[in-house]
């Protein structure tokens, strides 16, 4: 028989370790990240980053733990350029506020399955649609190997051009 958290009832505005299954992860792509007005639970509000997601999913507030973690996944600090980018989450304990607690974090490392790939396109954030007989999937890996992204066909175009022309 499966089992209800408590949490999940209350429907919260964001992403928990509630909303994951016990013991499963969550591959989820960063659509993009901003600030913005959180309200906690003792009605206080503050500034908050938050990741939406492209997948149909509800925001994750990203802390600075999980904020390192994805800095160091993909080798940059600068927000926009996880547009596109997979993390995985899952739920650890930890200790805060005296108790130990689930968190919500991110693994530290890249997801390895086939949905890994984002079909994103990292430059122009359009979805990457399939062509000439390639799937997006196949688009996406195809790119992510050459340039270090997922890029759709024009942006990847671009990519070639722009490196030809710094050689």
């Amino acid at each position: 028989m499966s089992q209800t958290h408590w949490k999940r009832l209350h429907n919260p505005d964001y992403l928990g370790a509630y909303s994951l299954e016990p013991g499963k992860d969550m591959i989820l792509t960063i659509k993009t990240v901003k600030n913005e007005m959180v309200q906690n639970p003792d009605g206080k509000k503050e500034e908050c980053m938050i990741a939406i997601f492209v997948e149909p999913q509800k925001p994750m507030i990203i802390n600075a733990t999980n904020a390192k973690v994805i800095e160091k996944l993909y080798k940059t600090p600068y927000i926009e350029e996880w547009s596109g980018k997979k993390i995985q989450l899952f739920v650890d304990k930890i200790k805060a506020f005296g108790d130990v607690v689930e968190a919500l974090r991110i693994r530290p490392k890249i997801p390895t399955s086939q949905e890994a790939v984002p079909t994103i396109c990292a430059d122009c954030k359009l979805t990457i649609n399939g062509v000439e007989g390639r799937t997006a999937e196949q688009i996406a890996k195809h790119t992510y190997t050459k340039y270090g992204r997922s890029l759709c066909p024009i942006c990847a175009t671009k990519a070639n051009e722009a490196g030809k022309v710094e050689n």
